[in-house]
């Protein structure tokens, strides 16, 4: 039988009591220092009424959007047709005439070509630079300039051309002989170009004959010693003409240490590519002497350092001169 005797009350020990007040704050604080995560969900709210007017939004904004296009359309389009009617068939702006103003071997009909203009081409839209490369790329030609006048319709080219010096002539490389059109000049730079044009003053240039010339690029100076040679003997004996010495018609570059010059009395005179102004110094004194004495030259070879070979055509008047007429030598032609 279970007994009846009263159980004494269980007494707890203090220290446990304090062990578990410190075991329940340390969880409280661990859970304190944990992040809360809070989900928030958002649902779409639907109804009969939102969607008739999310159709309506939509509609209007479909209707706006259609107002704009159709307007911006109409505006263009206005817009186009003014453009054409002041300005692209406005014949205040239309190109009839193509006014050239150059001196040299390119013609003038040859440069209005280049342009590739043509005739009620509008002036507003024609491409300066375009044209101005066109133009440059001319073998001849050094400058262009161009210049619009609205009132007249008149597109002005003034084009700077390069100055010839003389004629050049290579059959090797298809560079023909004479003063024809379609022959080649060269500038005092050395730059060779042809000539579509011969005006009257090209007549009297001299030709450099040059059978050993290796190229020729148009536009552009050669690197050839006995051309540039030539070129400085074209310079100083045109200036020596105007002072009253024979004028020199033709240079043959024979070899690449001579050049042979024809002049107008038939007079030959052979020059060394080098120390030329030695060389001219002593062919103005010799001119000196032979209009004194009126020689009758045949050919002077002025490339020799000393004892310098003449020829005459007739005996010469050697008097005065301390030189026997037996060393002067007579050729008759």
């Amino acid at each position: 039988m279970p007994s009846s005797r009263p159980q004494a009350p269980v007494r707890q020990n203090p220290a446990s009591k304090r062990g578990a007040a410190v075991v329940d704050e340390k969880n409280v604080r661990k859970s304190a220092r944990k992040p809360r995560i809070i989900y928030a969900a958002e649902l779409p709210v639907d109804s009969p009424k939102i969607r008739q007017m999310a159709r309506q939004s939509a509609t209007r904004l479909g209707f706006k959007l259609a107002t704009g296009l159709i307007i911006t359309i109409c505006v263009l389009g206005l817009l186009k047709v003014t453009v054409q009617e002041t300005i692209l068939k406005n014949p205040q702006f239309a190109l009839v005439q193509i006014a050239v103003d150059t001196s040299g071997p390119l013609s003038v009909d040859k440069i209005a070509r280049t342009t590739l203009l043509t005739h009620g081409e509008n002036l507003l839209f024609i491409n300066m630079r375009e044209v101005r490369a066109r133009l440059r790329q001319l073998p001849a030609v050094t400058g262009v300039a161009l210049e619009r006048d609205f009132d007249k319709g008149v597109l002005t080219l003034r084009v700077a051309q390069r100055r010839p010096v003389a004629w050049l002539a290579c059959p090797r490389l298809g560079m023909a002989e004479g003063r024809a059109e379609g022959c080649w000049l060269v500038d005092s730079e050395g730059a060779t170009f042809p000539c579509d044009y011969q005006p009257d003053n090209y007549a009297a240039l001299p030709v450099i004959h040059h059978e050993r010339l290796q190229q020729n690029t148009p536009g552009l100076a050669l690197d050839d010693l006995s051309l540039r040679s030539a070129l400085h003997l074209v310079k100083e004996l045109d200036r020596r003409h105007e002072d009253g010495q024979p004028q020199a018609r033709a240079m043959h570059i024979q070899t690449p240490w001579s050049i042979l010059v024809q002049f107008s009395d038939k007079t030959q005179v052979i020059f060394g590519v080098d120390e030329l102004e030695r060389q001219l110094a002593r062919l103005d004194q010799f001119w000196f002497h032979a209009r004194q004495r009126r020689w009758d030259v045949d050919t002077l070879n002025l490339a020799v350092s000393k004892n310098v070979p003449v020829t005459f055509r007739s005996p010469p008047d050697l008097a005065g001169l301390g030189m026997p007429a037996a060393n002067a030598a007579t050729t008759t032609r």
